[in-house]
């Protein structure tokens, strides 16, 4: 008997014992199927964000290196009239060290033999010597430009670039890289090539200033394979930038292109402590032949996972005990009810973090606060922690520009497009000004790759705030309101939303704001609101709400939205949000200041009306008895801006007029330029192309920059066939 019991016994364990191995067995497969599709998407996910790092990182990089080619093509005008003088080089190499606390050093090699009584060669350079700067004639029999690479090449090839990283002569840590271009006397043949060293560093800081994972870091690499920069603030920074650099370079490292076929992406173990990490990078178009390289490690990147896996293992441990000892249930319930809390408040305190951000994302309204003709106030409240809705505005150039845009769907992923286009809209609009260009931009970008099938309805608008000239463009948003003795909404042709078709026509719509008008503006969170009944807001209470606001003369903006989501809150009463809400509210209020000055003068379109125009201007001036060095920087601002107009607005022997008005205020003095030539902007001119001829090269160029500097603010708007710049300067009278 007892060895039956014992037998039983016996079988009993082994069934258990075979119970427990094959969940433990079961449990370890499920949990190595899912660490393994996890890993492949996160390894999916590091390709993606590493190739979109790498692209914002090569978009830094060509605008640090745009800025200082911009410094430098801006003087061109000023090299080529004072060749004749070779002395008069020294100021200028001097003078642009000076201006550019970024420049380590500027030099002029002139062609040999070019001005004679200097001798064969002759190269006036200055260079930074901690805080002073120092100017010398480098040319020699001992350093022979003219052997040099760089000066071979731009004289040869007739052309600008940027050389091959270098030490610095005074200091071997750090590395200048040097912009070479060359400089054209009146007859059109190459007078001398100009260089500017720039110090390397400024790039590295720019391309490690953030990353996705703490230890990443970012190097920039030259066409023949040498460091530009890496990063500065990590121990060991030089040795890991080599280290990486050594691993690109060598041929023997197994490497393939990346999933989406953007970047190329090695692996490599480190031998100090065995840690493994990935290298991306590529050859961006608009750095071509320079390459990007991010660097991240696995131990970053996999964290979660192994986490995670740590997790699985633990649970999978608990399940087999508790399968064990069916007594535990109720413990092992507790203990996974207070783990599924703690991951709870975990999600919850990163979604915060995340709705913060967004929130940050807005504009604070500072820059406007301060302006006395607008005032802008917009509010964004997420149904969900994070959201899909934005909206936007900001100043530039005295044109307001403002969007308010609903991404389709709501929470994380609708919050990371809503990201995008903010950035977007941010960066288009600091170079163009027309509302349908804008939208087109945004539209192909936000068709390429969209395989989600997300939309984003927008409207964008710019406001000429001298004017009043409101011009803009609908994406299939809901039409703004214009509040002004009546309510009424603005026509506004509807179009498709960003993202469903690539090849859409955008169209801009135009009209004139009165000063005290008003412009409301809302996504559909505001209509389709729904109390526990589930009725609608609807656009009649819109209507409603903002007829009562009407006559409020102060603050309308800000009573305006105030007084939308009291209804908006009245009209739920509790019941659950179902979408974003978001509201934007602009009220333009113009000041009119009295005008203690008034005079306007009609030019003919010929260089040999610059004599009256400079004589009207200084009379100006003198009758408002201005400072003269002020009163000289504003003359020749205005004598530049009319010479372009003479030169390029208008076909040969085409004669016209151009009105030149001049208004003061007991503060600011106002130039106002009136002409029918050819349509131009100059607020949206970069840079000048110098090797196009005098009669190819766009209008402005040079000039724009001249004029930009000189003056505290220049606006320009096309109305009627005319072309109008007005150019403000403050002043005090002396």
């Amino acid at each position: 008997m007892n060895n039956s019991k014992n037998t039983l016994k016996s079988a009993r364990n082994r069934t258990s014992i075979a119970i427990l191995i094959t969940a433990a067995a079961l449990m370890l497969l499920i949990s190595g199927i899912q660490q393994y599709s996890a890993r492949k998407q996160i390894r999916k996910d590091l390709e993606r964000n590493a190739e979109i790092e790498l692209v914002i990182k090569s978009i830094g990089v060509k605008h640090s290196l745009e800025d200082v080619e911009l410094a430098l093509r801006n003087r061109i005008w000023e090299f080529e009239q004072v060749l004749p003088y070779p002395d008069s080089l020294f100021a200028i190499t001097r003078r642009i060290v000076e201006q550019n606390p970024r420049f380590d050093g500027c030099c002029i090699a002139v062609v040999p033999n070019y001005y004679p009584e200097k001798g064969r060669l002759f190269e006036p350079y200055s260079v930074r010597r901690g805080d002073s700067i120092e100017t010398v004639q480098l040319g020699s029999e001992e350093h022979d430009y003219s052997q040099n690479m760089d000066f071979i090449l731009a004289a040869k090839n007739d052309s600008s670039f940027w050389s091959e990283p270098y030490p610095d002569g005074n200091n071997p840590n750090v590395t200048l890289i040097t912009y070479t271009f060359p400089i054209y006397d009146s007859f059109g043949d190459i007078a001398a090539v100009v260089g500017v060293d720039y110090n390397a560093e400024e790039l590295g800081k720019m391309l490690n200033s953030k990353h996705m994972f703490p230890s990443s870091y970012c190097i920039l690499i030259s066409g023949k394979g040498k460091l530009i920069c890496g990063p500065e603030n990590m121990e060991n920074s030089h040795q890991l930038a080599k280290e990486t650099l050594d691993m690109i370079n060598d041929s023997t490292f197994e490497r393939h292109v990346s999933s989406t076929g953007h970047a190329t992406l090695l692996s490599f173990i480190d031998n100090e402590d065995g840690s493994k990490g990935y290298v991306f990078y590529n050859s961006p178009r608009n750095l071509n032949p320079w390459r990007i390289a991010v660097v991240n490690y696995d131990d970053e990147v996999f964290e979660p996972l192994i986490k995670i896996r740590w997790r699985n293992l633990l649970l999978t441990l608990a399940g087999l005990l508790i399968l064990a000892f069916i007594i535990q249930r109720s413990a092992r319930s507790i203990s996974k009810l207070q783990q599924a809390n703690l991951e709870r408040e975990h999600i919850d305190s990163e979604l915060n973090i995340a709705r913060k951000i967004q929130m940050e994302m807005l504009p604070k309204g500072d820059e406007i606060a301060l302006r006395d003709d607008c005032y802008v106030v917009g509010s964004l409240d997420p149904a969900k922690m994070v959201g899909g809705d934005l909206y936007d505005h900001f100043i530039r150039d005295e044109k307001l520009y403002f969007c308010i845009g609903d991404v389709s769907g709501k929470g994380v992923p609708a919050a990371l497009v809503m990201a995008v286009m903010h950035t977007l809209f941010r960066s288009i609009s600091a170079h163009e000004s027309n509302p349908a260009r804008i939208m087109h931009a945004l539209n192909e970008t936000s068709c390429q790759r969209n395989e989600q099938n997300m939309f984003v309805t927008m409207f964008i608008g710019v406001l000429d705030l001298p004017t009043g000239r409101l011009r803009y463009c609908n994406a299939g948003h809901d039409k703004p309101f214009v509040i002004s003795e009546e309510i009424k909404q603005l026509p506004a042709k509807p179009h498709l939303p960003l993202g469903v078709m690539d090849n859409m026509v955008y169209t801009t719509q135009e009209t004139v704001l009165q000063s005290g008008e008003s412009l409301f503006l809302y996504t559909d969170g505001l209509t389709e609101a729904m109390n526990e009944s589930h009725e609608q807001f609807g656009l009649k209470r819109v209507e409603k709400g903002l007829q009562d606001c009407i006559g409020k003369e102060s603050n309308v903006s800000e009573k305006l939205i105030q007084t939308m989501k009291n209804r908006v809150n009245g009209f739920v009463d509790g019941a659950e949000q179902s979408d974003d809400l978001t509201l934007l509210a602009l009220q333009y209020t113009p000041q009119e200041k009295p005008i203690i000055f008034s005079e306007t003068l009609t030019l003919i379109n010929k260089v040999s009306e610059i004599t009256k125009l400079n004589a009207f201007v200084k009379s100006a001036t003198a009758t408002l008895s201005m400072e003269t060095g002020l009163a000289n920087q504003i003359k020749l601002a205005v004598e530049e801006a009319v010479t372009n107009i003479i030169n390029y607005a208008y076909p040969n022997d085409t004669e016209d007029n151009i009105s030149v008005t001049i208004e003061a205020d007991e503060s600011r003095i106002r130039f106002i330029l009136s002409d029918s030539g050819a349509e131009f902007d100059p607020t949206g001119v970069s840079k000048a192309d110098t090797t196009l001829t005098v009669d190819e090269r766009p209008i402005g160029g040079l000039g724009v920059f001249l004029v930009r500097n000189l003056m505290d603010s220049i606006n320009y708007e096309r109305i009627d066939g005319k072309n109008i710049l007005r150019m403000e300067k403050k002043y005090q009278s002396v």
